[in-house]
């Protein structure tokens, strides 16, 4: 026991803050000044996840605990935040959105996921997951004067509150059947971890998995997520894309890799997430090929790599799960990053047609936006194909072959959208040419460090995956 083990969390809230108390009571609103805070704060706060590596830390009765599998992720959160706020330094003026209340909120929303990714108590994931649901609710409506962003954040609050039944209504009947909140004992229904769990206890934990598969985007729960991600703001879809996915997916690793092998009831409810993986895989890519707006594209491209990610979930395979998790990250932000890049004061410019003929305009900024679709699709030698090459690796291993060639099959159908947005790039004229943001280095060094991670994770994994493999080490001894 540890109170070292809430240093990385404090940190974070502390940031968080701090911005929302200058936003507050500076009389000069100078909201370069959130902004410093709040990198100051994911700095500290990722100085303290390095350090707390190898130790073993841990509070509240061991229910928050710093393994090496929660500091990965931590420190991808860390990132994705500051990507998000790089993103926003020069978007949030032009789309007239606080920048001071977008920094407070999103350190909130960050402190939600690493309380969700750290925990070992059903209860606490709860609180932590509640954290972000209110933080991300309102950063989806921070477009107060625009109707797309106030009515996602409405549709976001109401699924989001069902989501949250769901859990409390599972918590209560796991802890009706087992005694307990803790993920150890609720999931050997609380006689001992070789006895079959009953069906009133597997249903409680399905209620659990379905409110999960809510912040995932998995189906059927994912009829929020394309009207969301769409009328967000850019670099908050970037942060809700990545970031609830990558909290969600931890949690689900955690309860569902030990009830892998085991027969009765627990099969039954890894077959139901293997029957939502292929669902969610065909589902978000049969709809992205109806798409003219490319971030509406991207959601749904969201929610089909929702599906692969899943793949991973049945499979057991954490590394897989944590290697495609990163790399995600950066081609999916480098993605909206380019989106970003093209949007003017008070509007967005993301329609195919406003992309038709970048690649003569401005063939940096199409090239790049190019290698993000490609390792999207999954073409190498990019992180996708690598991160897909692996997924589907295990899940052949360990058996679910049927699984594996139906999310080939759903990559295949993913690629012809993908390659629609490159050839309206370099092969069709523009009827328009909307106008680039050059001032913009803060965000152009979001789309370059995010293009380096796209490449250098395709071509040389070796030592993420050394560390990831050694952060899953013993983690269900």
């Amino acid at each position: 026991m540890s109170f070292m083990a809430l240093a990385p969390l404090i940190a974070v809230v502390a940031g968080a803050l701090v911005a929302l108390l200058f936003e507050a009571f500076l009389k000069r609103k100078d909201h370069q000044v959130s902004a410093t805070a709040t990198i100051v704060s994911l700095l500290v706060a990722a100085v303290l996840i390095v350090r707390s590596w190898g130790l073993d830390l841990a509070y509240f009765g061991a229910r928050l605990a710093l393994d090496p599998l929660a500091l990965i992720l931590m420190a991808v959160f860390v990132l994705i935040a500051a990507f998000v706020l790089l993103m926003s330094l020069e978007y949030a003026p032009r789309r007239d959105i606080n920048l001071g209340q977008l920094c407070g909120l999103l350190l909130l929303a960050v402190s939600g996921l690493m309380i969700m990714v750290s925990s070992t108590d059903w209860l606490v994931v709860f609180l932590g997951l509640e954290v972000l649901s209110v933080s991300s609710y309102a950063l989806t409506g921070l477009r107060r004067d625009d109707r797309a962003s106030s009515e996602a954040a409405a549709k976001y609050f109401l699924m989001g509150s069902f989501a949250g039944a769901f859990f409390v209504f599972g918590l209560a009947i796991l802890f009706g059947t087992s005694g307990d909140l803790s993920f150890a004992v609720s999931l050997s229904g609380g006689s001992g971890a070789s006895a079959p769990a009953s069906l009133i206890h597997v249903f409680g934990l399905a209620l659990i998995v379905a409110a999960l598969f809510f912040k995932i985007a998995i189906v059927p729960f994912h009829m929020w997520a394309p009207d969301v991600y769409q009328g967000a703001p850019t670099p908050v879809t970037v942060f809700l894309t990545i970031a609830p996915k990558a909290a969600g997916l931890a949690v689900l690793f955690r309860v569902l890799a030990p009830l892998s092998g085991r027969a009765g009831t627990a099969s039954l409810l890894l077959q139901a997430v293997a029957a939502a993986a292929v669902l969610t895989m065909f589902v978000g890519n049969l709809a992205a090929l109806r798409q003219k707006d490319v971030k509406r594209l991207l959601a749904y491209s969201a929610i089909a790599h929702s599906g692969y990610l899943l793949v991973a979930i049945v499979a057991g395979d954490g590394t897989s799960l944590v290697f495609y998790l990163i790399a995600y990250t950066f081609m999916n932000a480098g993605a909206f990053g380019v989106l970003a890049a093209l949007s003017g004061k008070g509007e967005e410019h993301t329609s195919l047609a406003d992309l038709a003929g970048l690649g003569r305009r401005h063939p940096w900024l199409a090239a790049s936006l190019a290698v993000f679709l490609l390792s999207l699709a999954g073409i190498p030698p990019t992180a996708g194909f690598l991160a897909k090459f692996y997924v589907f690796s295990a899940a052949v291993a360990k058996g679910h072959v049927a699984l594996a060639v139906a999310a080939v099959l759903a990559s295949l159908i993913g690629a012809a959208y993908y390659l629609k947005v490159i050839v309206a790039m370099y092969m069709q004229d523009a009827e328009s040419e909307p106008a680039l943001d050059r001032e913009n280095p803060a965000l152009y060094l979001v789309i370059f460090l995010c293009l380096f991670g796209v490449v250098q994770l395709g071509v040389w994994p070796g030592n993420l995956l050394v560390l990831i493999r050694q952060a899953l080490t013993g983690l269900f001894q």
